[in-house]
């Protein structure tokens, strides 16, 4: 994992490896560049992929979304949107970029890069997400179209092909009204970890009384969690 801007044979092997050819490889080496390398070279100017983090993500999106309205015309918005949700987060996004190669070109300061920062999936996902937007920025929307379409399709098609799951938090929320209850209300317990890869832990609170927790990156995915032991628990229970 490089601590030190990428050089032309590097460059040429992002390349490569990304079937794409840029213009400018200056977007490319910026898409590649993580915030922890910036934080520690302030002589340099002050830019990381963050941005085209933020344009890919938009993108990514995009595109999974047309792919799956042309091919499934007979879903409705709801089973859509799960399904969108099972190709657009950071296990899969990850996924692609470990596909790629991607964490053996990320460029990071030397304690991320110490920290295993070049296998951490949400380093990863937000580098496969720059890259898209890299592409979008230096070959444009059809390019960039094609790009996910390569890397993201197989999973755009296994959540087509799937069975739509329930999220778990909707079907606690049905358990409890179909037994005279009041809805479930989530709360923060803790929030531990580094800013680039917080985990959040919450309980699911019934009744006044807690009756379960989880973990996730994101405090909806930790809620999921919880939703989904305490459904159990009740359901052992009944």
């Amino acid at each position: 994992m490089p601590t030190t801007p990428l050089d032309i044979d590097q460059i040429e092997a992002v390349e490569h490896a990304l079937d794409v050819k840029f213009g400018d490889r200056g977007v490319l080496v910026l898409a590649l560049t993580h915030q922890s390398f910036v934080n520690e070279h302030p002589d340099l100017p002050p830019v990381s992929n963050e941005r085209l983090e933020f344009l890919g993500d938009s993108i990514v999106g995009m595109v999974v979304a047309e792919r799956m309205y042309l091919g499934a015309p007979d879903l409705p918005e709801g089973d859509l949107t799960v399904r969108r949700s099972q190709v657009v987060r950071r296990e899969t996004l990850a996924t692609a970029a470990r596909a790629i190669g991607l964490g053996q070109w990320l460029v990071m300061g030397k304690g991320e890069a110490s920290a295993g920062g070049d296998n951490r999936s949400s380093n990863l996902a937000d580098t496969f997400e720059a890259v898209v937007g890299a592409v979008y920025i230096d070959r444009g929307y059809e390019d960039a179209f094609a790009f996910v379409n390569r890397w993201l399709g197989e999973h755009v098609d296994e959540a087509l092909r799937t069975e739509t799951r329930k999220d778990p938090k909707s079907l606690l929320q049905e358990y409890l009204q179909g037994n005279g209850s009041k809805p479930p209300r989530y709360q923060l317990v803790s929030e531990s970890g580094e800013p680039s890869d917080l985990v959040f832990t919450m309980e699911v609170v019934i009744d006044q009384k807690s009756i379960a927790s989880g973990s996730g990156s994101r405090k909806v995915d930790a809620e999921r969690e919880a939703a989904r032991k305490a459904l159990e628990i009740l359901q052992t229970k009944s």
